[in-house]
């Protein structure tokens, strides 16, 4: 099922305010806003974090692309999303090594200091992307797969399902219209669930983390949020 509309990015801005009031983009804080209609599924058997070869590649490809397809439909109209932090050169550089980077549009610029000044006691901007984009099935494997190695984070928004997927290092946190159908998901991904009781998984490995992409904010604040 496809998407009838085009969504404007102010369009896209007025949704988001709208139908996730208390939250901003940043897909790592969903779980904690909207408990109620999350879930979150494991990438590799067992709740391994990282794939080692092809073939774990390929098992991540594999849940993620069906996961959002059974999800969303295959030709959905999504909103794919990312935050930059301003003069941040080290991560940055992973995303603006996208193939098609230049196609995002900076949206908005959150003052986190601003905003949070109890948790943010520097200066610190965060600048929000977006790209409208139709949802096919392994056409996004190469984000995916910047994603799993966490070089990058990035959301994918369904307007029309009002569905917030947003793919980890080691999984893929959703966020769902409704209690009734997050649970029915996690009934049908069951085998994909984590087996602690707050759903969340293990946490990283933080020497193996800094010795495989450098000692930076992606990495610091992945190790504290996710």
């Amino acid at each position: 099922m496809s998407c009838a509309f085009k969504m404007t990015e102010s369009e896209f801005i007025d949704y988001w305010k709208r139908v996730y009031p208390e939250a901003y983009l940043i897909g790592h804080e969903l779980k904690w806003v909207y408990p109620d209609r999350w879930f979150r599924i494991h990438s590799l058997p067992e709740s391994k974090r990282y794939a080692e070869d092809e073939i774990e590649y390929q098992i991540i490809f594999e849940r993620q692309n069906q996961l959002i397809t059974d999800l969303i439909g295959e030709g959905t109209e999504i909103m794919l999303a990312f935050g930059l932090y301003v003069d941040d050169d080290l991560i940055n550089l992973n995303y603006r090594e996208m193939s098609d980077f230049v196609e995002f549009q900076k949206i908005m610029t959150i003052d986190l200091q601003k905003e949070r000044p109890e948790e943010q006691q520097d200066e610190l901007y965060l600048d929000i992307f977006l790209k409208a984009d139709t949802w096919r099935r392994n056409k996004r494997n190469e984000l995916l797969k910047k994603i799993a190695d966490d070089e990058i984070r990035a959301m994918f928004i369904c307007p029309s399902r009002n569905c917030v997927i947003a793919p980890y290092d080691g999984g893929v946190d959703i966020i769902v219209q409704s209690t009734k159908i997050r649970d029915q998901l996690r009934n049908k991904y069951g085998d994909w669930l984590s087996n602690r009781e707050d759903g969340l998984g293990k946490k990283k490995n933080v020497l193996q983390k800094i010795t495989q992409v450098g000692f930076n904010r992606t990495t610091v604040g992945a190790l504290r949020l996710t």
